[in-house]
């Protein structure tokens, strides 16, 4: 067997839309963002485009706060990509 098949932190796919790391299983990111940092700030959360793809990132702000939920998080991602205004 790869030692690859044992290291979550090489098991990834880039996704074009978000410009982010894609892991296919959301052990495998939970447990690379258990290697970052700054883990406390860091969320696994879905990719909203790419149906069983997982993003590691910061949870934004108003997430925190509860003034959006999830739902409309991933909706203003899907109209900002269907706009074209998603770039990094």
């Amino acid at each position: 067997m790869s030692p690859r098949a044992h290291n979550p932190a090489a098991r990834w796919t880039w996704c074009t839309t978000c410009r982010h790391r894609g892991y296919h299983a959301r052990g495998d990111a939970k447990t690379v963002r258990k290697r970052h940092r700054g883990e406390k700030g860091m969320a696994v959360f879905p990719c909203p485009h790419t149906p069983g793809l997982f993003h590691v990132g910061h949870r934004p702000e108003a997430l925190s706060s509860g003034e959006i939920d999830r739902e409309l998080l991933r909706s203003q991602a899907v109209q900002a990509v269907a706009a074209g205004e998603w770039s990094r």
